[in-house]
């Protein structure tokens, strides 16, 4: 895929291969290896070693350990998917565009998501089984020393920095904010965003042990620890304190019940000050009749990973104004194809 792409497939090479065949099959015979080779390449250290200057398959090979012939096979495959590109005969370098995504000292390196993507190639080799018979895969009941949670969390970071700041000006909190409540608020970089604009705000990320840990250390890297705190806890039985200026649950929802969410929604609502906005971000599903977009892929990995459902813009604010909240009004972010905000005040 186009590093930093939205959700747009493969570059214009690879399209040009695939436009000579069926659809089925130039996804199947590019879309895969297409993946695969930039998850390899981030993963073994192809693109952090080309982001400090251009080098031969050979020279990357001996410093990363590596075999020469499948260093440049790999090489050879990623200019196909314009992530790197073949200069000065037989040197290689990242182009102008990957570098923004894959040089480590980039503020948009998503590197990390991209090494992370790689536990998803075993969850969508159960999708059969899950259309089949409904097995899903849970991919938060982990152990909280689980390496996983680094590479989970550490991704969602980047990913989040990209939108951070624009988010925070839709939750839109009042100036004089001292307190928000985070819901499975993981890496905090939207509740670290909010203190950024709010210099009196102080934020509370109530989440599971294993994402609160990886969390804590990005927070104090960040330097903002004396902002943002966490409390290690179900959201379901934490005391959620109160009462707040406003309050996030941002992808959450479909990862709930219809049942769960009423009830999050609820037990966040007693902890705010009434006034106080709420905030859902999430990926919402189609209306009935339309047709389905970009939106239905994320919507089918959410299925897999949780057994859960994605739900229309109208059901989940539905269920905040039956919780307690004023009729929620609905944002979308350009950085963030394919979701939206919902934002109620507690009435």
């Amino acid at each position: 895929m186009r590093i930093g792409a939205k959700y747009d497939g493969t570059t214009e090479r690879v399209g040009a291969l695939l436009n000579k065949v069926p659809i089925p099959v130039g996804l199947s015979m590019f879309g895969m290896p297409t993946a695969r080779a930039v998850q390899a390449g981030q993963r073994l250290g192809i693109f952090r070693e080309l982001a400090a200057g251009p080098a031969t398959a050979a020279e990357l090979a001996q410093k990363l350990g590596l075999r020469d012939e499948g260093t440049r096979r790999l090489l050879d495959a990623l200019c196909v998917t314009d992530t790197v590109k073949l200069v000065s005969g037989d040197r290689y370098e990242l182009t102008r565009r990957s570098r923004k995504w894959l040089d480590p000292s980039s503020d948009e390196y998503v590197g990390g998501f991209i090494a992370d993507n790689h536990h998803y190639w075993e969850w969508w080799a159960g999708l059969e089984e899950l259309v089949k018979d409904g097995r899903s895969v849970e991919m938060h009941d982990r152990p909280a020393d689980d390496p996983y949670w680094a590479s989970y969390i550490t991704g969602q970071y980047q990913l989040a920095r990209l939108s951070s700041d624009r988010v925070a000006k839709v939750v839109a909190l009042e100036k004089n904010a001292t307190s928000l409540l985070d819901v499975a608020g993981g890496h905090g970089e939207f509740s670290m965003a909010l203190c950024r604009r709010h210099p009196d705000l102080r934020a509370t990320i109530v989440d599971l042990p294993g994402s609160a840990r990886i969390g804590r250390e990005i927070v104090a890297e960040a330097g903002m620890a004396e902002w943002v705190s966490y409390l290690e806890s179900d959201m379901f039985e934490a005391d959620l304190g109160g009462p707040h200026d406003g309050a996030l649950c941002f992808n959450i929802v479909h990862h709930l019940s219809p049942e769960s969410a009423r009830r999050l929604f609820a037990r966040v609502g007693e902890a705010l000050r009434p006034g106080a906005p709420l905030c859902v971000l999430d990926l919402f599903d189609r209306q009935p009749g339309k047709q389905p977009d970009t939106g239905s892929m994320l919507g089918l990995f959410f299925h897999l990973t949780s057994g859960a459902d994605t739900y229309t813009a109208d059901e989940v604010s539905d269920w905040m104004a039956s919780s307690g909240f004023d009729a929620p009004r609905r944002r979308t972010i350009p950085e963030l194809p394919g979701l939206a905000i919902l934002r109620a005040e507690r009435a």
